[in-house]
């Protein structure tokens, strides 16, 4: 799940990015697996994944390709993929900008939330395709934040709050590390573009709870970006500690991003 140093923002070497991680993970990964499932992933496969963050997927991709397969996973920073316990698991210290990947050596290739960080994503999925086996499965799973959105309980300063809150959260994101919050209505596009055939894409939402994981996420993120938000000069100290207890409590609930999930199979 992460990039280049200094374009990601969310740092592994936190403890707080972790629980964000796990976080994500309960909110995620029922969704990823029924996807990957779908694309009839059986024992003996070769599997990559690429910013395999916090590493349940990778876990999940273990046991269902058995010890006859084998599970690659990358990230720039491996901290917490190197607590996995799988026989069938290799961990690599990998950046899907810079370096190379074996050629046409995998079944499956999966990321998540990863693709949206860089500066030329169409590019990392070339490479990506390279890896592929002919027959083998691309599988890209990105947020787009069109569909974020507050629930009823606020009162109206509390709305309006929120509402600023989204707009200066996309822009420290896109002017400090280059992400781009709609990216997932493209990611269908520039796979067809990387000469996938096969190619679709299902989107999927929930309502994010305050006192759920999803709640969680959005808490974890601001805690994170709270000092890049403050330097905006958009947004006060005041306004987003306000936002983040907000996050603890009862009444706040929001529509989740769309997670969009893409796929294409190797000619």
């Amino acid at each position: 799940m992460t990039t280049h140093e200094g374009t990601y923002a969310f740092d592994n070497a936190l403890r707080v990015q972790l629980q964000r991680l796990r976080a994500l993970q309960l909110v995620l990964d029922e969704g990823t697996i029924d996807v990957l499932d779908a694309r009839g992933v059986e024992a003996g496969w070769h599997c990559l994944e690429v910013g395999a963050g916090g590493g349940s997927i990778a876990g999940w991709l273990c046991e269902r390709v058995g010890p006859g397969g084998v599970v690659v996973a990358t990230d720039i920073n491996t901290v917490f993929l190197e607590r996995q316990a799988y026989s069938n698991l290799e961990v690599r210290v990998h950046d899907v900008q810079r370096d190379e990947l074996p050629i046409g050596q995998f079944d499956l290739i999966h990321c998540r939330l990863l693709l949206a960080w860089l500066e030329k994503p169409h590019d990392a999925m070339k490479r990506l395709v390279t890896a592929l086996r002919p027959g083998g499965w691309l599988v890209v799973e990105e947020m787009d934040f069109e569909s974020l959105c507050w629930g009823p309980g606020l009162d109206e300063h509390e709305r309006d709050l929120f509402a600023r809150l989204v707009d200066v959260h996309n822009a420290v994101l896109i002017e400090r590390h280059a992400f781009d919050p709609f990216y997932g209505r493209r990611v269908a596009y520039d796979m067809a573009n990387a000469s996938l055939v096969d190619v679709g894409a299902a989107g999927r939402v929930s309502v994010w709870q305050a006192d759920q994981p999803g709640g969680l996420v959005w808490q974890l993120t601001l805690a994170q970006l709270r000092e890049g938000m403050i330097e905006t000069g958009r947004m006060t100290s005041e306004e987003i500690d306000a936002a983040i207890t907000l996050c603890n409590g009862p009444r706040l609930s929001l529509l989740s991003p769309v997670t969009m999930a893409a796929w294409g199979r190797h000619r």
